[in-house]
């Protein structure tokens, strides 16, 4: 704890240390030297920006479900996807880790937590031109210190499946330097990224229930909206990948479809729902 504290006086930067929930965050240097009262404005018009940004996102976040929903019944039911070998490697990868996840859960598995978690902040950080001085991995917490941070550093690693990123890059180095993968080694490949993902997806939710400091830094509309959206892009980037008949040219199609016909159909609901009201509450 004592490490954590001195770590915030040298980014000149104080944070709300909450044991292994707080220390799961992105420390940043920079902006000591702004009055209070000057800083808490900036905090308070940002806030609000980021509030109205998250509000402005919901309606795409309903688009999202609904394209992925649709691209799911379309290329994994109609298509009969789901008896493919491939497919129920990647359930079976998802239910072994749900086993594990609500059973055995243990310290190594919060250590490859942390570590995916604050590896993922380094990523985006050096990505965003950031510099890493400090990256701090422990079963009980972590932390980096850098020079750079704004919502995609300090929100990415509940977007970012890190570990299912990691399993494909590796196997695709691997299939291109050393072995010519067949579709029996195929398979072993799917019910990794099952694995990997749904310990992305059970984690990501089990720590947003928490006390997060990121995600308080950006405001829960505007975390939520981001998070939902990402992870809802991702996991049909991964469909499509899958299926040997979707495209992302036609996701790309309902999506936009689905956007441009939303405000028609959220205005049918309004009124329907206005009508119910009548119906029950007659004036």
């Amino acid at each position: 704890m004592a490490e954590k504290k001195n770590s915030n006086r040298r980014s000149g930067r104080k944070r709300k240390n909450s044991g292994f929930v707080g220390g799961i965050a992105a420390f940043t240097g920079g902006g000591a030297d702004a009055a209070p009262d000057v800083e808490f404005a900036q905090i308070a018009s940002a806030g609000t920006a980021k509030l109205l940004v998250g509000i402005l996102l919901l309606p795409l976040c309903w688009v999202s479900l609904e394209s992925f929903l649709l691209l799911f019944r379309d290329q994994t039911i109609a298509n009969s996807y789901w008896r493919s070998t491939e497919f129920i490697s990647f359930g079976m990868g998802s239910v072994f880790w749900l086993i594990l996840f609500f059973s055995v859960r243990s310290r190594w598995m919060m250590w490859f937590y942390v570590a995916g978690h604050e590896i993922t902040h380094a990523i985006f950080a050096l990505i965003c031109l950031g510099k890493i001085s400090q990256l701090h991995i422990s079963s009980a917490g972590g932390h980096i210190l850098t020079n750079r941070n704004n919502f995609l550093i300090s929100l990415s690693p509940y977007f970012f499946p890190f570990y299912t990123v990691m399993v494909i890059g590796i196997w695709a180095l691997l299939d291109w330097a050393f072995f010519d993968f067949g579709r029996a080694e195929i398979n072993w490949l799917y019910g990794l990224i099952g694995f990997t993902w749904m310990f992305h997806l059970t984690f990501t939710i089990w720590m947003i229930r928490r006390d997060q400091p990121d995600l308080k830094q950006n405001g829960r509309v505007f975390s939520f909206a981001i998070n939902f959206l990402a992870n809802m892009l991702i996991i049909s980037a991964l469909l499509i990948m899958a299926s040997p008949t979707a495209t992302f040219l036609d996701f790309g199609h309902s999506f936009v479809a689905n956007v441009e016909s939303f405000p028609g159909r959220l205005l049918d609901s309004i009124r329907e729902l206005g009508t119910l009201f009548l119906d029950f509450f007659p004036l």
